[in-house]
Parts: C-alpha cells; sequence; structure tokens
C-alpha cells in the first residue's frame, strides 16, 4: 500500500533525510521518500506486516510531528 504522510513543517533537509532512513528500516516498509519541501513522506509498505498507525509512532518517535 502506498500512503502519503502530511508532516509538521521540517527545519532543514537533515530532518528529512533522518525520518527517511527510519521509515526505510521499519519492518513492513518496502520504501520511503520524504520530501523536504513539501514536508511529506510518501511510503509503499506492506499492510499485513505494519500498519500506519506504526508509521507515525516511528515518526513521532523521532520528535517530529504529523498534521
Amino acid at each position: 500500500m502506498k500512503k502519503t504522510i502530511q508532516l509538521e513543517e521540517l527545519v532543514c533537509p537533515m530532518c528529512a533525510t533522518k525520518i527517511e532512513t527510519a521509515l526505510k528500516k521499519a519492518p513492513g516498509v518496502n520504501d520511503a521518500t520524504v520530501l523536504y519541501n513539501a514536508s511529506k513522506a510518501k511510503v509503499d509498505y506492506d499492510e499485513t506486516k505494519t500498519s500506519l498507525e506504526d508509521l507515525y509512532k516511528v515518526i513521532t518517535g523521532l520528535g517530529y510531528e504529523i498534521k
């Protein structure tokens, strides 16, 4: 399943890289791209291995907020 997650405004490109790296390492995630300028995370994941809520926890666990 592909999903776009709207994030609170990111303050630097390194923030996007940090989130993207963590999402790619999360179980069930096939691919993730975080767009710094748009403050969006595009995630392709396997619904049988993870949930959208789990992906939110990865992001919030890093200290970032979801809109």
